[in-house]
């Protein structure tokens, strides 16, 4: 079976707008994986207290609800709470 072909500025800004609507003031940033797929990285006060499993469930339900059968697309996120920044 061959791979799917993505166009990445479409499923990254559907992604990112997504995500923006879900998690407002959160910093997000799409970078481009394997055959136009995305790893997404976000940081949001929403996150902030939350285990690692916690923050890729808020995530990926998102994902999954506005990105559906697309949501394959996005290969990677790292989410972390603003209390994770370095200082």
């Amino acid at each position: 079976m061959a791979a799917v072909e993505y166009d990445f500025d479409v499923i990254s800004n559907r992604a990112v707008e997504a995500l923006r609507g879900a998690f407002p003031n959160s910093v997000i940033e799409a970078n481009p994986s394997y055959r136009g797929r995305a790893h997404l990285r976000i940081i949001s006060p929403a996150f902030n207290g939350k285990d690692e499993k916690e923050k890729q469930g808020l995530v990926w339900d998102v994902l999954r609800a506005e990105l559906e059968e697309d949501a394959d697309a996005v290969t990677l996120v790292l989410a972390y709470g603003v209390d994770e920044l370095p200082l």
